[in-house]
């Protein structure tokens, strides 16, 4: 009887339990760098510079967390879409790319606190058609394929022309081949206001949380974002 009671007690203590909690090598090996992954084709939040560099608000954000917990850091530009997958293989630590947090998401990944709000917005050319959400089933709205934007125009009754990359879409609405591209307002904004006037963007349409995005096995690294971000530095 003893026995299965004690097996009882082992098995309710095992419930519940994350297995990529475990003992990580990564966390007791304190010389490894921490990788961070990056879409470097996001200014302000992550590019390259003149040399090739990757720097943005984002880069500056990982080098505070690594330097929180005296690692190195190694910054990997990667597409987008490779980012989250990275991190649930446990092949990097934590991935910071204007990422807003979902529900899906977090089955994958953790997430830190916010440490960013921004929102979508249209960008369009002056001399043509200003987009209204209202009336998007009737326009060509370009967007990054797989985005938070991406959701947001089908839940609203558009099909949106997919690009894989946002520059794309912002390429055809130069063209004339789309009316008005759907995408993160701050990055929209930064591209009118290098177009010489011929193209403007809407007021923000909706808002979404950025986020650290960090490998579930990582919650030493999890612990020094929030830390980062709660004292404010996190910009």
């Amino acid at each position: 009887m003893r026995f299965f009671v004690l097996l009882a007690l082992v098995a309710a203590a095992g419930c519940g339990r994350d297995p990529l909690r475990g003992t990580d090598p990564r966390i007791a090996d304190a010389s490894r760098p921490l990788v961070m992954l990056t879409f470097a084709s996001i200014p302000p939040f992550s590019y390259r510079d003149e040399t090739g560099a990757i720097v943005g608000s984002d880069v500056d954000l990982a080098r505070k967390i690594a330097g929180r917990m005296g690692r190195e850091l190694v910054v990997e530009g990667v597409s987008f879409t490779e980012i989250l997958p990275r991190l649930k293989a446990g092949t990097a630590d934590m991935g910071i790319a204007a990422i807003a947090i979902t529900d899906a998401r977090r089955r994958d990944v953790d997430f830190s606190e916010p440490y960013d709000e921004s929102g979508g917005c249209f960008l369009y050319r002056k001399d043509g058609r200003k987009p209204r959400m209202s009336q998007i089933s009737t326009c060509r709205i370009a967007v990054e394929s797989d985005t938070v934007d991406d959701l947001y125009l089908c839940r609203h009754g558009c099909d949106p022309v997919r690009f894989k990359h946002v520059n794309e879409a912002i390429a055809a609405l130069e063209r004339g081949d789309v009316d008005a591209v759907f995408f993160d307002s701050r990055q929209l904004e930064t591209k009118a206001q290098s177009s010489g006037g011929t193209l403007l963007t809407t007021a923000i349409e909706t808002r979404y949380l950025y986020a650290v995005a960090v490998d579930k096995r990582r919650g030493d690294v999890l612990e020094a974002a929030n830390a980062v971000i709660a004292e404010g530095d996190a910009k």
